[in-house]
């Protein structure tokens, strides 16, 4: 009697867990992940972005820190810097630094931007719950769709596809090689400072 009704229990819980999981829509899924990425302290993002198509600076490998809202992203070919006012851009092949203070950037994949993107302008739509969440992404204007892998434990984003809705062909893929947080992150990394930057010429 007493394993029926420890086995009763287990039902319900499970009954009740798995009700809950799909009661959760694709954008209470996507703020969720927005929430998350700017109250942890100090976290880690190393990342690949990889492209089907011809692309000169494609695949790229990189590094992201953030923590809140400031944000420093490190490749071969652009950083970036959001010191919590001012987006600090190094384009190292013109030798270039663009400073501006808009939410338009010409680099934008920390999570919360990526996210942003995705609920502002895409219809949404929740296809998998396993262990992670899949969500789709899709916009009338530019025939893409994307694919967003978010990790259902810690709501990090591990993979986002962007496919051709007509072709289904895979265009770009964005991956989360490694992810981490509440590390011990210096703030200077969140600082520009321009005598690391010798020669070259700053845009405003």
């Amino acid at each position: 009697m007493i394993n029926n009704l420890n086995i009763f229990k287990a039902l319900v819980l499970l009954i009740f867990g798995i009700n809950n999981i799909f009661c959760q829509s694709a954008e209470e899924i996507l703020k969720k992940a927005q929430e998350k990425s700017l109250v942890l302290t100090d976290s880690y993002y190393k990342f690949k972005i990889e492209s089907k198509l011809d692309n000169p600076i494609l695949p790229i490998t990189g590094e992201l820190f953030t923590r809140g809202e400031k944000y420093f992203i490190d490749t071969n070919y652009i950083d970036q810097i959001y010191d919590g006012e001012n987006i600090f851009t190094i384009v190292h092949e013109n030798q270039e630094i663009i400073v501006d203070n808009s939410d338009i950037t010409l680099f934008e994949f920390t999570p919360h931007q990526l996210l942003n993107f995705f609920k502002e302008d895409h219809e949404l739509d929740f296809i998998s719950n396993s262990k992670k969440y899949i969500i789709t992404a899709t916009s009338e204007d530019d025939g893409i769709i994307y694919f967003i892998s978010i990790n259902s434990s810690n709501y990090s984003i591990e993979k986002i596809e962007m496919k051709d809705s007509s072709s289904n062909q895979v265009i770009n893929t964005f991956l989360t090689l490694t992810y981490d947080y509440n590390l011990s992150v210096p703030l200077s990394l969140f600082k520009f400072d321009i005598s690391k930057y010798k020669n070259y010429t700053i845009v405003k």
